[in-house]
């Protein structure tokens, strides 16, 4: 896929003078095209159009602050510095992570301005009106997904409908608008979304009508999670079901589709692939970062910095022995990797890992007994190239994948119930499970699908999304016994493995050599943190709230009712 990217002539021109103003309406453009003479071919429209997708645009997002939400909710352990703040549950304004992800879904909404109010009434030549409308219905349903993910992070905040609009005025004082107004403006996005895109788009990782109803499923869900807004809940969970079922019926079986490979540069844009920010090596910012952020060591990637994080025990108890899952989410003792240090005859993880025949350790166990291994391709010489070298891999990073949807269904189904044996939701939830190599069930339960959908999308950032619908659904004390305790899984917030006995190279790689700090008396600053209900909600970046004093007052209905 092509990176190009263009904004407006008037955001172009007033982008440099009005960054420190408040940089989440402006952005910095990697070119400057002469709009009027370029918007003439179908072709240059689409080329603006791709850049909802590229991850330049989503940089901010997904570089700086999307796995911060994987670990407030328990399933990174990682403690450095302002990142560790969110395993700790207390940042704060002043934390320059929530300011990038704010900056980084306001830049995605921003272009998607810029091609709805801007791009697209200045396109002539042989551009016909399909084109413009396929356009805009994929702008609109990138704005209103992204609309949907800042009204799950911070809830109330403002909807900027039009950059140039705003820009033009020379009001920056924004108010935050509610979340209810927020879900509606998101909603009004993905319906018109599903009622104007293609059936099928030419690029596969393109959006079409399949996927934006799966993605208004997300939203209809989560609307129709609160008791509390007045919402018509039965015809929400209804939509949401109706539109999930479409994009499963209309998609390749999940079954079909080896979850070991779901996460490497060669599977980008599988018919597993709903919504993913593309990615390519092509330098920082352009490709996925993981590799290099949470590789345990320079054996597996050529820049690295990453060692100190790795799966809770919290996470890691999630999963049974057979779960076919389990060793492509994190790497335990003993799990080989033939895909990883290719040169060597591949990779075997080792809680110690030595240099045979001598006593110098190349690896060490870095606080824990795991590491992650989802997203992890090694080195640019185990994948031909692709794995770059400056946090720029270019295996592609999901919003949302095909077993998020059949999950989505089932929680659809269930709806306000506490459980569903449904025979076709509890079909869509097995096949889940039976890609796992895991029991198949007769029934579940609401917790019991969140579990799974933990079990499923482990560091892909969606169990926060989870926390809030069980929040909006169950109450504060419900979602804390989440993020705390697991619902009785246990060490949440406890992830630190110690000595139980002495350790030498006997003994370095046996389980039972180790244990998890379990009192005060062991390492206290990690012994079972808790969150509190602030933690549920992001503040507003401190940045944002000191160009704009009204941000930090109350909320508003967009709408004006």
């Amino acid at each position: 896929m092509k990176h190009i990217f263009k904004t407006s002539v008037l955001a172009l021109a007033m982008a440099g003078s009005l960054a420190s103003c408040n940089d989440f309406l402006t952005v910095d453009p990697v070119d400057k095209p002469v709009m009027e003479t370029y918007y003439v071919t179908p072709e240059a429209l689409r080329s603006s159009t791709s850049t909802l997708y590229g991850a330049k645009t989503w940089s901010n997002f997904h570089m700086n602050f999307q796995w911060k939400l994987d670990m407030i909710n328990g399933d990174i352990f990682y403690t450095y510095d302002q990142e560790g703040q969110w395993f700790f549950g207390n940042y704060t304004p002043i934390n320059q992570y929530i300011n990038e992800g704010w900056k980084g879904l306001y830049n995605v909404i921003l272009f998607s301005n810029s091609i709805i109010h801007d791009i697209v009434p200045i396109c002539g030549g042989t551009i016909t009106d399909a084109d413009k409308t396929q356009a805009l219905a994929e702008a609109r349903a990138i704005r209103g997904y992204c609309y949907y993910l800042i009204a799950e992070i911070w809830h109330d905040a403002p909807i900027v409908e039009n950059n140039s609009e705003t820009i033009s005025s020379g009001n920056f004082n924004l108010p935050r608008n509610t979340q209810a107004s927020i879900y509606r403006f998101a909603m009004e996005d993905l319906d018109f979304a599903v009622e104007n895109l293609q059936p099928t788009n030419s690029d596969n990782w393109r959006l079409d009508v399949r996927k934006a109803r799966a993605l208004r499923a997300k939203l209809a869900v989560t609307m129709a999670s609160h008791s509390d807004y007045g919402y018509d809940r039965a015809a929400l969970y209804s939509k949401a079901a109706s539109d999930a079922l479409f994009c499963i019926e209309n998609t390749e079986a999940l079954t079909s589709m080896d979850y070991a490979t779901l996460f490497d540069v060669d599977t980008n844009n599988s018919p597993e692939s709903i919504l993913a920010i593309q990615c390519a090596s092509l330098g920082y910012s352009f490709g996925n970062g993981r590799t290099t952020a949470w590789s345990r060591s320079d054996l597996l990637a050529d820049e690295q910095w990453g060692g100190g994080k790795g799966p809770t025990i919290s996470l890691q108890q999630m999963y049974d022995r057979n779960d076919a899952r389990r060793q492509w989410v994190f790497m335990r003792n003993g799990d080989y990797y033939p895909n990883l240090c290719k040169a060597d005859g591949g990779y075997t993880y080792k809680i110690v890992n030595r240099i045979d025949g001598q006593d110098t350790p190349i690896e060490d166990r870095n606080e824990m007994n795991a590491h992650i291994k989802k997203y992890i391709v090694g080195k640019n010489a185990d994948t031909g190239g692709k794995s770059g070298t400056i946090q720029d891999a270019a295996n592609n990073i999901y919003l949302m994948r095909l077993a998020d949807v059949y999950l989505t269904y089932v929680e659809a189904v269930m709806g306000t119930n506490d459980a569903t044996s449904d025979a076709t939701a509890m079909k869509y939830f097995n096949m889940v499970r039976q890609r796992a190599k895991v029991t198949e069930l007769n029934s579940v339960s609401y917790i019991e699908l969140l579990k799974e959908r933990r079990r499923e999308l482990a560091f892909e950032s969606q169990t926060w999304f989870d926390t809030q619908r069980l929040r909006y659904r169950s109450g504060d004390q419900a979602a804390l016994d989440w993020v705390n305790n697991g619902h009785t899984t246990g060490w949440n917030r406890c992830a630190q493995y110690m000595n139980a006995v002495v350790i030498d190279p006997t003994n370095e790689n046996k389980d039972d050599s180790y244990k998890i700090v379990d009192s005060t008396a062991d390492y206290a600053l990690y012994d079972h943190i808790n969150l509190t209900a602030s933690s549920f909600i992001c503040p507003i970046p401190a940045a944002a709230s000191s160009s704009s004093p009204s941000l930090s007052g109350a909320p508003v209905d967009y709408y004006g009712e």
